[in-house]
């Protein structure tokens, strides 16, 4: 399986078109407890690959791995995670489904939480959960393994900060960090890839336990009832124009 999904994941890297799509969805309940998910729909690299392989057929390709992980079975793969870090991390699965035939890839990454702020310390988090154990998995981390000389895996998260608390979530802009975002090798290189013809896209769903008092943003869309709220944002997004993956939002 090691080979067969690395082979994918550097595909990216030499013969660039479709599109590389992250959902990251937050369900609030009533009392602040909810789920935390982020799905990675990169199928399209499947796509790459048998471009890439031309009449040869590609290793694997009569196969499916539709497989669920514990992260209490992988927390300890993970590094530098305190103890408290560690502790939300046993609560979730990853969960993989990957069907060559159909050039099917997705990957879903759960959380629990039991309150707001766990919530913000859960998706900070979630990025380097979801580097690290496919990396563990597969043998490569994504997009792009270390296999391949790419730098080492960073997010677009990281440049922003969370607050997180009781009917009020804000996501702002760490203008400190971001000044250093052009010297990001990780990223630059998806923003190379991006213009090459690789689409990288994140949509951010909210679906809130009422109705969103106020709901600031530049990319925001509320719906009709006013308990959910889309954002959808990509990588270019995010180094011409930061602001569109910020938000304030008051329930």
């Amino acid at each position: 399986m090691k080979r067969i999904l690395f082979s994918l994941l550097t595909a990216a890297t030499l013969f660039l078109a479709g599109c590389l799509e992250i959902t990251q969805e937050i369900t609030i309940n009533e009392d602040g407890s909810g789920t935390f998910t982020v799905t990675n729909d990169l199928s399209a690299l499947i796509g790459m690959a048998k471009q890439m392989g031309g009449d040869k057929p590609m290793e694997g390709a009569d196969r499916a791995i539709d497989s669920t992980i514990s992260m209490a079975d992988a927390v300890d793969s993970i590094p530098d995670l305190t103890e408290e870090e560690k502790a939300i991390v046993r609560k979730g699965t990853l969960h993989i489904n990957a069907d060559m035939a159909s050039e099917k890839f997705l990957t879903n990454l759960s959380f629990p939480f039991r309150s707001p702020e766990e919530l913000g310390k859960v998706s900070a988090l979630s990025g380097k959960v979801m580097s690290e154990t496919m990396k563990e998995t597969t043998g490569a981390a994504m997009p792009m393994g270390e296999e391949a000389g790419a730098p080492k895996p960073s997010s677009i998260e990281d440049y922003f900060d969370l607050q997180f608390s009781n009917g009020l979530l804000i996501k702002s802009l760490n203008k400190d960090k971001y000044a250093n975002a052009a010297a990001d090798e990780y990223l630059s290189g998806m923003k190379q890839s991006a213009a090459m013809g690789l689409e990288f896209k994140t949509t951010y769903v909210f679906n809130l336990p009422r109705p969103a008092k106020t709901a600031e943003g530049k990319g925001i869309t509320l719906s009709e009832d006013r308990k959910k709220i889309t954002i959808v944002a990509s990588l270019d997004d995010f180094f011409d124009e930061p602001a569109k993956l910020e938000y304030k939002i008051e329930y």
